[in-house]
């Protein structure tokens, strides 16, 4: 069964990061919830502005290879 999106749902979701400073595991649980929940009727989610600090939480628990992260929304949202 195909499931469609419905309005309320947007086509791609940039969440900017750049205000944070630190993330801990119950950040990133939500960030991964929030990404399976766009992917699942097809959107595309996205995260940008992050900060270095938290850019290195990223790398050392290899999410860096799973979300699609950009230096800035608009580069985000340019993205396809």
């Amino acid at each position: 069964m195909k499931y469609m999106r419905s309005a309320e749902e947007p086509k791609r979701l940039v969440v900017n990061l750049s205000g944070v400073t630190y993330l801990d595991s119950s950040g990133l649980a939500v960030l991964i919830e929030a990404m399976q929940n766009v992917e699942k009727y097809g959107g595309k989610f996205a995260i940008a502005g992050m900060q270095e600090t938290v850019r290195s939480i990223f790398e050392i628990a290899r999410l860096d290879q799973v979300f699609h992260i950009f230096t800035d929304v608009d580069s985000a949202l340019v993205a396809s």
